[in-house]
């Protein structure tokens, strides 16, 4: 059991020097032996393993002064590689990251044939050619992330529900690594979405964030001290599917009345066709702007059932900030100042004053970066020390 203990210590040594380096790098050893608390020989030896693993790099600095040049480490760009899926109702995009969070490309196309069993395939076969014309030498790409709308088991991979893409009980990872012969992982795109919001917030202060996500669908995720809060089975914040009326629209999730029925774009042209055929939110948006009272009533409605999503997620979380993201507020301007006007109105008075209200930042590459991200996270924590630890 000693034994055991002391080589979690060491892997977890590695990993919190690791992480220093990505996070500060360009750092000293001294710096780095200052701010783990370990000693200086302790952190020479793991410095010295990580440069042979070839995960960081050696860089000599200038010094002006009278004494010896310091060495500093930073994180080797090139040593890992991750891939971010993002499936969508309408799109698929596809993007790379290197060790250093820098995406080295991107890639949308049209979601046009949703059977899950061909988008697979056709991802898979995606992920071939960008290795190929890329030139990623396979040992060190560290996996691919599926972030995509629903209730996403994200520790097996597997799609329990997704309402929007009308999918259920797929096992997305396990069909999509025997195409790749890659570590494959799937999670909820709002929860990568937000951790990748997360990562920008430069304020060591801010502990908490709420993403609320409206568009084709309706959602949260909560980020915790840099975690994703999950609860029991993984669909913490899925707030679309609370009922507001048990009476109302019928939900593709079996329920009725669910919130996204009243927000989300699908039910919101379905509403605008009891008037009149419409193709797009933005066909909406110029029917209110040109003064159709049809079309002004169901985007106040929609802007309205926001507010109060705004308002009953700040009374639960109480969070340090609030981020809006998805197409309603991302795509469309007009329905984004409606709602940052609307909210103020309806947030309980004592919550008032206590939270910072953002816009998504990430905007469109939002899910395929913290998907990409995700990966390397997992990757930095399970990563195999290379004989370290037996000795």
């Amino acid at each position: 059991m000693k034994i055991k203990n002391q080589d979690f210590l060491k892997k977890e040594n590695h990993h919190l020097v690791l992480s220093l380096i990505l996070n500060e790098g360009p750092i000293s050893r001294a710096n780095i032996a200052k701010q783990t608390d370990m000693s200086p020989t302790s952190a020479s030896r793991i410095v010295a393993s990580l440069l042979e693993m070839d995960l960081i790099k050696e860089i000599n600095t200038t010094n002006r002064g009278v004494g010896r040049k310091a060495n500093y480490f930073i994180p080797n760009e090139n040593a890992v590689f991750s891939f971010g899926v993002e499936i969508d109702k309408e799109l698929i995009r596809i993007g790379v990251m290197n060790f250093v969070g820098e995406l080295l490309m991107q890639k949308s196309y049209k979601h046009e044939n949703r059977d899950p069993m061909k988008t697979i395939h056709f991802i898979g076969e995606e992920i071939k050619q960008i290795i190929e014309v890329k030139s990623l030498e396979e040992s060190r790409i560290a996996g691919i992330c599926i972030g995509l709308p629903g209730v996403i088991s994200h520790d097996l991979g597997y799609v329990e529900l997704s309402a929007q893409l009308e999918w259920k009980n797929i096992n997305l990872s396990s069909l999509l690594q025997e195409r790749v012969n890659l570590p494959v992982y799937a999670d909820n795109e709002l929860k990568l979405k937000a951790l990748s919001e997360y990562s920008q917030i430069a304020d060591p202060t801010i502990d908490s964030m709420v993403m609320l996500g409206f568009g084709s669908g309706v959602g949260s995720a909560l980020i915790n001290k840099g975690e994703i809060f999950r609860g029991k089975a993984n669909f913490s914040g899925e707030i679309g599917h609370t009922i507001v009326d048990p009476f109302g629209v019928y939900c593709p999730c079996g329920n009725f009345g669910c919130l996204q029925t009243y927000i989300a774009e699908s039910f919101l042209l379905a509403e605008a066709s009891k008037k009149k055929k419409l193709m797009s939110i933005q066909e909406l948006v110029d029917e209110a702007e040109n003064g159709e009272s049809w079309a002004e009533n169901i985007l106040n409605k929609a802007v309205t059932y926001t507010a109060v999503t705004i308002n009953n997620i700040v009374c639960t979380f109480n969070p340090d900030v609030v981020v809006l993201a998805g197409s309603l507020v991302e795509n469309y301007n007009p329905i984004k100042e409606r709602i940052l006007d609307k909210y103020k109105s309806m947030v309980w008075p004592t919550a008032k004053g206590t939270f910072e209200m953002r816009i998504t930042e990430t905007g469109s590459l939002g899910v395929v970066m913290g998907a990409a991200k995700s990966v390397q996270n997992k990757f930095i924590k399970d990563i195999d020390l290379i004989g370290e630890l037996s000795k």
